[in-house]
């Protein structure tokens, strides 16, 4: 980028400097095409001047007498006098157009030279910040690299960290169901104990009922075996069944009369 602008600065100075020159050109030619315009003027004059001593001599042919020499002699001098004043007129102009053009180009070179310092000094500011941006590029550079250095090495620590703990948090639940597992396994042998257990209770609690005189159908005076019997089958197999029971399903179950049925539930309620 720095290289392409001094390019371009040094382009626009060649090219200011080569249009100053083509400009002093221009005026060099224009002084001698005004040498050359004077040289034809003056060889015009001249023409004039002999046409003119052609019309003298004719008129004289024409008009003899003695003033021909007096003509052809104004003749002369009134051509003189414009050759003269034609002379100054383009010396004069000449002059200036010199003088306008040494003035011109002196103040080129001047410029020029001005132009080619002040070129120089801003190619030199140019370098120097050039150098200087370059530089802290250079350092910015290196300040990033060592940041992405450090954020790499931050990075992959955090990986490693993750990755550990990732580990460690797989073996923990691993660990933990396998507690619960067993926990599981353990809460299921203990309610398969407790279901045996409250089973067994409920088995020696209904063969002790079942046993017990007290809450068999034999302490009910009038129900002998045969009715115990059909009343087991009816599902009335113990006082507490028979208290439960109404005496349409006792008598229909003992096949006797509702009323034996109701002495027998009146029993079993005392």
């Amino acid at each position: 980028m720095f290289d392409a602008q001094r390019t371009a600065i040094k382009g626009s100075q060649q090219l200011f400097t080569q249009g100053l020159s083509a400009q002093s050109a221009v005026d060099r030619l224009a002084v001698t095409g005004l040498n050359g315009q004077e040289s034809l003027q003056r060889q015009q004059l001249e023409l004039a001047q002999a046409a003119t001593h052609s019309y003298v001599d004719a008129t004289t042919a024409m008009f003899p007498g003695e003033g021909s020499a007096d003509a052809h002699r104004s003749v002369d001098e009134a051509f003189a006098q414009l050759k003269t004043t034609h002379a100054e007129f383009y010396d004069a102009l000449e002059r200036e157009l010199e003088r306008d053009t040494d003035i011109a180009d002196e103040f080129s070179e001047e410029f020029v030279d001005a132009l080619e310092d002040g070129t120089e000094q801003f190619l030199e500011l140019t370098h120097s910040v050039e150098e200087q941006t370059v530089q802290n590029v250079d350092e910015l550079s290196s300040q990033l690299s060592e940041q992405l250095e450090r954020t790499q090495e931050l990075q992959d620590q955090l990986e490693e960290q993750l990755e550990r703990q990732s580990d460690d948090v797989a073996d923990l639940l691993d660990r933990q169901a396998e507690q619960i597992e067993q926990v599981q396994q353990q809460l299921e042998e203990q309610a398969e104990e407790v279901t045996q257990q409250l089973q067994d209770q409920q088995v020696t609690a209904e063969t002790k009922i079942e046993t017990d005189p007290e809450h068999t159908l034999e302490s009910v005076a009038g129900i002998d075996a045969d009715v115990r019997e059909r009343l087991a089958d009816a599902g009335i197999a113990t006082v507490d069944d028979l208290v439960r029971a109404d005496a349409e399903t006792v008598a229909e179950a003992a096949d006797v009369s509702e009323s034996d049925a109701e002495e027998w539930i009146d029993q079993a309620e005392a």
